[in-house]
């Protein structure tokens, strides 16, 4: 986060055009605040666009001056609102790539130690994954002894067929 609200620091850079509107509007109370600070009666708070501002330290300081802040107060007030947006932007794209790293590459080793065991010689997971449940041993079993009996019937039923057929001489 503080690597992200340095570069808009430091950039001080914007392509969104919401910024200008958003400044333009906030520029149109400046002839009111100008006049305002100038006028005859010398409120001591102006109510402007953004609130009321006080004004009664402004006084000291030169019109040129106050319309230079003004105006780089606006710019600030504008540019901020673009600022937190790339800063949710920024937040959740970041989010996701820490999400996708994550995925990728603290699971992925996970998944290698589990398989591969502490010390990467003794694949105690991938062993632990051959190693056959008691339960497909027996139906296994079931089975070579089923296709023995195959075999013994094919012989049988060859045998009896040998028999059966006779050859011509």
């Amino acid at each position: 986060m503080n690597e992200i609200v340095e570069m808009e620091r430091l950039s001080d850079y914007t392509c969104n055009p919401e910024y200008v509107s958003e400044w333009t509007r906030l520029m149109a109370g400046q002839t009111a605040f100008l006049s305002g600070l100038n006028g005859a009666d010398h409120p001591s708070k102006i109510t402007v666009c953004i609130g009321e501002v006080d004004v009664e330290g402004l006084r000291k300081y030169s019109n040129e001056l106050v319309y230079q802040a003004f105006d780089l107060n606006m710019r600030m007030i504008a540019y901020w609102k673009v600022v937190l947006r790339r800063l949710v932007d920024s937040m959740a794209l970041h989010l996701q790539l820490s999400v996708t790293n994550l995925v990728n590459k603290e699971i992925e080793k996970e998944i290698i130690n589990e398989l591969m065991g502490p010390n990467y010689g003794c694949g105690s997971g991938i062993e632990r994954m051959l190693e056959e449940p008691p339960s497909v041993a027996v139906k296994r079993e079931k089975l070579v002894k089923s296709i023995k009996k195959l075999k013994d019937s094919k012989e049988v039923v060859s045998k009896i067929m040998d028999g059966m057929i006779p050859y011509p001489n």
